[in-house]
């Protein structure tokens, strides 16, 4: 049985501290929702939303949003309220926000088990409840929960701060820069055959067999691989890779290819990612990735879709069935019955 789906945490103060390995970072001024759901004689608990914490104004806005989105999608019988904020006010900081959201919820018959606050996640800060003004005390070191523990099990990483996630997928170069890189490659004179879809379909295959092998790829190659996953018929079929006996070799590749690509190329390496990370347990990064890409291509159709999913709720089995779908044409396209990215031999 996976670690992870045998923890217990039972009291409040172990909640908040296993809060940025269950996000994947340590949140700060931040509304967290974990939801619950009641199996026989025991709760369990299921996702966890952060958005940042909405101001009092939009507080009914957002309480119909989780009715009509990720909680109609999958719903839940209660939720935590997690109030991340380091706020200086004598009383509990807004109370109005958690009354409108518990309201809302209760008459959508999803109560709120307990609603929490604390400045934020660190040893020995204070915790207090909203909803019984006896109930409050000082967390442990996160970093030791047992949580933190089957997360290091399992290779996963939990980073300090949100904006450590966009420093991974940040441009290594200005626009200019990189769509003059990519410019000066594409004026080469380029034999015909590296035109075709099964030529694509190797260059990208050559570079997830070398990463794999621990060999380094030059400027160019990077490039051709950006190159090759612009088309769109090569990216459906490559995101089948986060599968296979290449997935880590993926992970690097398209956290390689991000960082130089520029925005019209930037959608298409920014889906392989985001699927990658969701299906390898990093929703954190695949979320940050996605919200990039809506607002570099808003307009940008898998991004969108592969957003809303996130936001649904979507479990990873489910998005499997859709990788595999979008694969599905293509090779019938192709006469191949096999995906030729989700093993190391060739298709």
């Amino acid at each position: 049985m996976d670690m992870l789906n045998t923890i217990s945490l039972s009291t409040p103060a172990e909640l908040l501290a296993a809060t940025p390995h269950m996000l994947g970072f340590y949140p700060t001024e931040s509304l967290v929702l974990s939801t619950l759901h009641r199996r026989e004689s025991t709760t369990q608990l299921g996702m966890t939303l952060r958005v940042d914490l909405p101001n009092s104004t939009y507080a009914q806005e957002f309480a119909d949003y989780l009715l009509t989105g990720p909680f109609e999608q999958h719903p839940v019988d209660a939720v935590i309220m997690l109030l991340i904020t380091d706020n200086a006010s004598p009383g509990l900081p807004h109370t109005e926000l958690v009354t409108t959201l518990r309201d809302t919820l209760n008459q959508a018959s999803i109560s709120t088990l307990d609603a929490l606050w604390a400045p934020a996640i660190r040893e020995g800060a204070p915790w207090r409840s909203y909803l019984d003004p006896t109930r409050s005390g000082t967390l442990p070191n996160p970093a030791i929960s047992p949580l933190a523990a089957a997360q290091a099990v399992r290779g996963s990483t939990t980073r300090p701060s949100r904006q450590d996630l966009h420093a991974l997928i940040a441009a290594e170069d200005s626009e200019q820069a990189l769509s003059a890189k990519l410019a000066a490659l594409r004026s080469q004179p380029i034999p015909a055959p590296s035109e075709t879809l099964p030529h694509r379909i190797h260059t990208v295959r050559e570079a997830l067999q070398a990463t794999a092998a621990g060999k380094s790829l030059s400027e160019e190659q990077l490039l051709r691989v950006l190159i090759a996953v612009a088309d769109t018929r090569v990216r459906d079929l490559a995101l089948s890779a986060a599968l296979g006996d290449w997935s880590q070799a993926a992970d690097e590749l398209w956290r390689t290819l991000i960082r130089k690509a520029p925005t019209p190329e930037r959608g298409e390496v920014a889906s392989l990612l985001a699927v990658h990370a969701y299906l390898c347990g990093d929703g954190p990064l695949a979320r940050v990735v996605l919200e990039n890409l809506e607002q570099s291509q808003p307009d940008h159709r898998l991004g969108a879709l592969l957003h809303q999913a996130l936001d649904q709720g979507i479990p990873p089995a489910e998005l499997i069935t859709l990788v595999n779908g979008a694969a599905h044409g293509i090779l019938e396209e192709l006469g191949w019955g096999t995906n030729p990215f989700t093993a190391s031999t060739q298709a």
